[in-house]
This record gives structure tokens, sequence and C-alpha cells, in this order.
């Protein structure tokens, strides 16, 4: 350390430090500073800052709150503590943060760019990309900083993935390739290019993804490198190399998981046994509000299709796949760990208070939802929780998507699901992908038969065949008046923040009908698995 440096250029140091990744070096200069002048806001922050980078979330918010507290006018500790809310998912708090950070008028690139990521987390998309426009606007001034290539790869990342949600695929592209430009094992960039598809004949991009396997360091850059050479293999009519791609793409990530799918058949197994008829009887009334409609089902069946067929109409916002009912459950019932869904904590869930648990996830869900009669809460995941959300909500809605057994698993197989959420891990192997769907079907065919009111369940097939028909009895379901928008829901200007944010603006289309066939042997076995099954 530099002998009688001023708190000025001891914090320049610091934040040298902090942007080279060196913590401990950062976080005793911020201590200097504070030795000598115990209300140095920025020096608490850093030190917020650092306590984030190291997992102490709690002790993080605090040490910021204190920063913003000694200056309440700083754009960027508003930012980070909605960041660290983000983290602590407690959403409607980040999203206050956020607002009082924009109150202030940030200035730098990063402040943007931390904005953005908090309203993108937060489901706020069209926000979330104004603010990583404003970051890229401001980049000269990130660059001089010391917010290096690196650092600029990852904003043009998240400005192409903001873009593409909502539906500016063009500027999604250009996004992409700038980040990739910058830093060239940009794999998420890779693989988030690669889903939007060639853009034009012959614009793929092998040439430049296979020789990057040799480059790969984690799981992670494997997982997102394989799925985009799969899905640019995909593109050329090349499924054997595909499947080969995806099969390179998952191995090192499953062979480092302790990950069996037995735990989930016998968890979903458990779920039905833990809530019988006799769970929906009297004397356990919950929230009489009819503003939820939940859309279920596995990921890749047609409920962003769904969503976006309800959320045209003036009655409803589509709200997004909303962590909230999960959260809320995880709150209230207080069990120990931060794993969410498992039996304990859903055999705690009903010893709650059905209309505070209601309650708890209506309000959290505010202030996004609320301007309308209804909105859609379209997270796959709580098929699990239908027990308790009818408990909870007796009034609300449920909807669950259904497709064709081969193609449900296969599509599952083929999405790079983020590798820190535990709950898809099955799709990491294509015959774990069959023995999920096939408790999964188990589980909603005793829902069906306990659930009061029951559920609508829809066929991705039906939708597809018949959009009209179906869009009625969907509306019909939910107590709707029929309305024409219903059948250009591709038109609207909201966002769809999931893997289907690029096919639903297409609108209605059959390429995803029967594309297991295209497999041929490669699904034999899962064939052969939902055969025995009594699927197919």
């Amino acid at each position: 350390m530099n002998a009688g440096a001023t708190a000025a250029q001891l914090q320049r140091e610091a934040e040298a430090a902090l942007n080279r990744g060196r913590l401990r070096e950062a976080h005793a200069l911020c201590l200097e500073i504070l030795r000598t002048d115990p209300e140095h806001a920025d020096a608490w922050f850093l030190c917020g800052v650092i306590a984030a980078h190291n997992g102490q979330r709690e002790k993080a918010l605090q040490i910021i709150e204190r920063a913003t507290a000694l200056a309440p006018g700083q754009a960027e500790y508003h930012a980070e503590a909605g960041k660290v809310l983000i983290a602590l998912r407690r959403h409607r708090e980040a999203l206050l943060a956020a607002e009082q950070a924009l109150a202030c008028g940030p200035r730098r690139a990063s402040t943007w760019n931390t904005l953005g990521t908090v309203f993108s987390h937060a489901g706020e998309h069209q926000r979330a990309l104004s603010c990583f426009d404003a970051a890229c606007a401001r980049l000269a001034e990130g660059a001089a900083a010391g917010l290096g290539p690196e650092w600029q790869a990852d904003l043009h990342f998240n400005l192409g993935a903001s873009s593409k949600f909502c539906g500016d695929f063009a500027a999604a592209r250009q996004a992409y390739e700038r980040a990739i430009a910058l830093q060239p094992t940009h794999f998420r960039a890779h693989a988030g290019l690669a889903q939007l598809g060639p853009g034009q004949p012959g614009g793929h991009h092998l040439e430049r993804l296979e020789p990057l396997r040799e480059q790969v360091r984690t799981a992670e850059d494997q997982l997102n490198l394989g799925h985009a050479i799969a899905r640019e293999r995909e593109d050329t009519g090349d499924y054997a190399g595909a499947m080969r791609a995806l099969q390179w793409a998952k191995q090192r990530l499953r062979s480092q998981l302790n990950y069996n799918v037995a735990d989930d058949e016998a968890l979903l197994s458990a779920i039905a046994t833990l809530f019988g008829r006799d769970q929906f009887g009297t004397g356990k009334n919950g929230l009489e509000s009819e503003e939820p409609i939940f859309i279920v089902g596995m990921p890749r069946t047609g409920t962003t299709l769904v969503e976006q067929i309800l959320g045209a109409h003036s009655a409803v916002y589509a709200a997004g796949e909303l962590p909230h009912f999960p959260l809320a459950v995880k709150r209230l019932a207080a069990t120990p760990g931060s794993e969410v869904l498992n039996i304990d904590t859903l055999g705690a869930g009903l010893m709650l208070d059905p209309k505070a648990l209601g309650r708890h996830y209506l309000d959290n869900t505010r202030p996004r939802t609320g301007n309308t009669a209804h909105f859609i809460d379209k997270l796959p995941l709580n098929f699990a929780y239908l027990g308790l959300i009818r408990r909870a909500l007796p009034r609300a809605r449920f909807i669950c998507l259904r497709r064709n057994p081969l193609d449900t698993c296969l599509s599952n197989y083929r999405q790079p699901f983020a590798s820190n959420f535990p709950y898809y891990r099955y799709a990491l192997d294509l015959e774990d992908c069959g023995r999920y769907y096939l408790a999964f079907d188990r589980l909603i065919r005793h829902w069906q038969a306990v659930l009061p009111g029951g559920l609508l369940e829809v066929h991705y097939e039906a939708l597809i065949d018949d959009v009209e028909t179906e869009a009625r009895r969907l509306l019909g379901w939910c107590g709707l008046p029929w309305e024409p928008a219903c059948l250009a829901f591709q038109h609207q200007a909201g966002a769809v923040a999931t893997a289907s944010a690029v096919q639903v603006r297409r609108g209605i289309y059959r390429d995803g009908l029967e594309r297991w066939r295209h497999y041929g042997e490669a699904v034999a076995s899962l064939q052969a698995l939902l055969e025995r099954g009594g699927k197919i």
C-alpha cells in the first residue's frame, strides 16, 4: 500500500484491485480509508460489493445500505443494492431500488449495466433494454474506468439477450456478434446467436465454432458451445451431427453433478401421496382472488404460446415465469437449507395459513401486476405446487400444456437450461428426460383426479392445427370474452423472456411437430422407454 496516500488515491487503487478480482487487496485498501474516515461512503460501498462477490449477500446489503445512508444520491449504490436483492430473490424490493437509482441520474456505464441486469431479472425487459442501450452509449467512459474488453463483451451479450426478448432479432444478432468480436470465446454469445437461426441462406458459423472446442475451460463453456454447434448442425439438416454435439455439450456437466433422476421420480411421487383429496376440503379457505392464471407443464411444450395468446387479451397481463409462489412457500415455511423444492418444504406448506400464503404471493407480484383483471404466471415448474396453489388461491385458473411425449423429451434435451438451476438437470440425458416425463405425467393425472375445479389440459398439436378453436376454449376456461387480438399474439409489444422468445414471434408454425423423426436411431432407446411407460 502507498504510505501517506490520500483517501482518493486509496479509493482508486481499491477500485482497480476490485476490477482485477483482487478482493483481499481491495478490502484492505477500503479498511485503510475507513480507519481515517469512518463515514467514507464510497469505501463502505466497495466493501459491500466485495461482500457480494464473496457470496455474503445479507452482509453486502447491510453494508451498501450504510453507504446509501451516508450518500443517498449515489445511483450506483441503489443499483448495486437492487442487484443484491435480486440474488436474495427479493424482486419487489429490487425494483424499488432500481427506481431509486434512476431517480438519482446514473452516469457510469457500469451503473446502467447493473440496472439493466436488475430489470431483466425482475421481468422488466423493455426497461432493461433501455438501460443496456444507455450503458453502450457510455462505453468510452466505461473503458476509461478500467472496464475492458471482457466487461464490454458481457454488456453486449446482455444487450443481445434483451433485444431478443423484446423481439428485435436484428439488434440481438448485431449485439451478439459484437460480444464475440470483443471476446471470441464468449460461449454464451455463440449460443444466443445460434438460437436466432441463420438469419439468411448460408449464414452459419460452424467453421468458427468447431475449432473453439479446444478452448473450453468449464462445463458451462462446453454446454453453451455444444448447443450452439448442435443448433447450427440442425439448421443445415445434419441431425446426426447435432445429436453428437448435444451429447458432447452435456457430458462434462453431467459428470460433475451428483444427479440421479430417481430422486426427481421419488419427489413427484411423494407430492401425489402428500396431496390427497382430504387436503382440499372445507375449512381450508384461501385468498378469494381471480387474478392469477397459472400455465404449467414441462418446458418446451407450448406454455409461451398459450401465454402470448391469453396475454393479447385486454384483461390479461403476461407476467412471465415468476418464481414468487415457490419462494413464498419457502419463506413462510422457513425450512432449513437453500433448496426451494423438496418434500419437507411442501409438507411444511400444508401447515401454513392458506390465505396468508395467497396474500404473500400476490403482494410479491406487485407492482408489475394489479393493473388488469388477470395476470399470467407461466413458471412451468409450478406443476409441482398445484396442490398448495389451489389451497392458497382457490379461484385461480390452471392450464397445463401437453405435447407429443417424444417431442417433449427431445425438446428438453435440446435446450441449454442454466447450469446453476437444479430442477431441469434431467435434461442432461435423453433417457432421463423420458423417465422424468413419465413421473410428470403421473402427477398431472393425479392433479386431475383430486383438485377441485381441475385444470384445463391443452395439447400443443391441437393448438397448432386449430388455433382459434383452442384460443376460444382457453378464454372460456378463464371466463373471458372473445377478442380477435388473441389470434394476432405475435404482434404484441411485450417482451418474451423464455427459450421460445424467437419461435413465438413467428406466430403459428409447424416445424416443431414430430421433430423426433429427424433423429432416427438416436431416439430409439427413448422411444422404447416411453412405450414401456404406456405413453406411445
